[in-house]
């Protein structure tokens, strides 16, 4: 029963109800709702924080409280609020599809969002090479030299190196993808950074004389056109 009761004369507890008497004479029926109704009902005035801990309460399954998580990430939003929607979003890395959150934040003027995003990916080990891709083409667009210094020092954190590299050289970040060839020891790709985004053929000669037979080769067969070209005798 919804509604106004008017003046209560009487209140009694029978058939799993409160029954209330009023002055009127007439009878009113109190029963509880379920707890999906009760959500639903709380859906409808977007009190999704008592959404949450009703959910938690009533010890529903991760995957109704992901889903509230989420309607209040949206409804956030909708309302223009894009920080406290990313804020409900990170709640559910793990356990949402992470392209229906990306999508939402592809517009340049929520990058920092979208960043925040696509690093606890990373951090979670839930990130893929497009995703790998996309954060470091946030850190270029932004300029974030701090956090590029940080990601090529990464070592507990998986992610794909052929693509975090290629994808730095085409930044213009060339130093970073180096070291991060060097790091991870990407040889021939060290030698191909220092002789043709760097122009660095004699850095790159001196490289390869410190690697091994086996990989100096591995070089020479991949450059070593290139290098006779601008070093014939130092090859």
């Amino acid at each position: 029963f919804v509604g106004n009761v008017g003046t209560v004369k009487l209140a009694v507890v029978e058939w799993g109800s409160i029954v209330l008497v009023g002055h009127d004479g007439r009878l009113h029926r109190l029963t509880e709702k379920d707890t999906l109704q009760k959500l639903d009902l709380l859906y409808k005035r977007n009190l999704y924080p008592m959404a949450v801990s009703l959910a938690q309460t009533a010890q529903l399954d991760d995957g109704y409280i992901v889903d509230i998580q989420r309607k209040y990430g949206d409804h956030l939003y909708s309302k223009g609020d894009f920080s406290g929607a990313m804020t409900q979003y990170l709640l559910t890395v793990g356990r949402l599809e992470p392209s229906y959150v990306i999508r939402k934040f592809l517009d340049s003027q929520r990058i920092h969002n979208l960043t925040s995003y696509l690093q606890a990916l990373h951090h979670k080990r839930l990130a893929n090479a497009e995703h790998t891709k996309l954060l470091l083409n946030c850190y270029t667009k932004l300029q974030d030299v701090a956090r590029l210094d940080e990601f090529i020092q990464w070592k507990d954190v998986p992610y794909d190196v052929d693509s975090a590299i290629l994808t730095l050289r085409h930044g213009g970040y060339h130093e970073h993808a180096l070291q991060l060839a060097r790091n991870t020891h990407k040889h021939v790709l060290c030698v191909q950074i220092l002789a043709l985004d760097l122009a660095k053929c004699q850095e790159a000669l001196e490289y390869m004389g410190s690697l091994s037979l086996a990989h100096c080769c591995s070089c020479l067969l991949r450059h070593g056109g290139m290098l006779i070209k601008q070093h014939p005798h130092d090859v």
